[in-house]
């Protein structure tokens, strides 16, 4: 087995579309969360 960090830095070189890793699932809730508050603090300017 290859290691994993050798991978991930093989797969960093690949363009985002070729990449095999998805986005790590921390980056996504938080990207999620920060449109939650946006859309929240959005919804109370009205």
């Amino acid at each position: 087995m290859a290691n994993p960090e050798e991978l991930r830095k093989e797969d960093q070189k690949l363009p985002k579309a070729r990449r095999k890793y998805p986005q790590s699932r921390v980056t996504q809730s938080l990207w999620v969360l920060l449109a939650i508050v946006v859309i929240a603090w959005l919804i109370s300017m009205i």
